[in-house]
């Protein structure tokens, strides 16, 4: 069994900015994990474990798979969910291309036998993961809020595996589409 997403891979000075805000959200009294900036990407669809022939069937599949390239805007930072928030993100612009994307996704993967998401796709780079909460976050989020990371083209969709690890996740890439 392989666990694994469809992601969008975020450029260097958008790494970058992540970073940054990240150093200013560790300031707060709040416990909280940042996710590393060479990790941070834009998650468009998450499959879970799949057997070693789904995923073979998802890559055949895939390799037939078109899409338009699209500029997004990364900006803006906030708490989700607003009431006992258990992440920091990062706000992504994107007119719609990743809510049509994973319509595609859905239908595709439907003939593998596997389920629609059942919530709303919203685009955003995760930063930070609460593990204790501090209202000194809200203040250090809301200073940083109106933050723009940049600006990227999206051009290349990753399918990636996620091992699970006391240390945190580690990424490996499966297969690289192309719009």
């Amino acid at each position: 069994m392989v666990r694994a997403f469809f992601a969008v891979e975020l450029t260097d000075d958008v790494r970058n900015q992540c970073s940054a805000v990240q150093d200013i959200l560790k300031e707060s009294d709040a416990t909280i994990n940042c996710v590393e900036s060479a990790l941070a990407h834009i998650t468009i669809r998450f499959l879970g474990e799949v057997s070693d022939d789904v995923m073979h069937r998802i890559q055949e599949k895939m390799s037939a798979f078109s899409f338009k390239p699209a500029v997004i805007t990364v900006s803006g930072v906030e708490l989700h969910p607003q009431k006992r928030p258990r992440i920091v993100w990062a706000n992504v612009s994107d007119n719609g291309w990743g809510e049509t994307i994973v319509a595609e996704l859905d239908s595709l993967l439907s003939s593998l036998g596997i389920a629609p998401e059942d919530r709303t796709f919203t685009p955003h780079v995760t930063l930070c993961r609460i593990k204790h909460y501090d209202s000194s976050l809200r203040v250090a989020v809301e200073a940083v809020s109106g933050r723009t990371f940049g600006q990227m083209t999206i051009d290349t969709i990753m399918l990636k595996k996620n091992t699970l690890t006391p240390r945190g996740p580690i990424y490996e890439d499966i297969m690289e589409i192309k719009a």
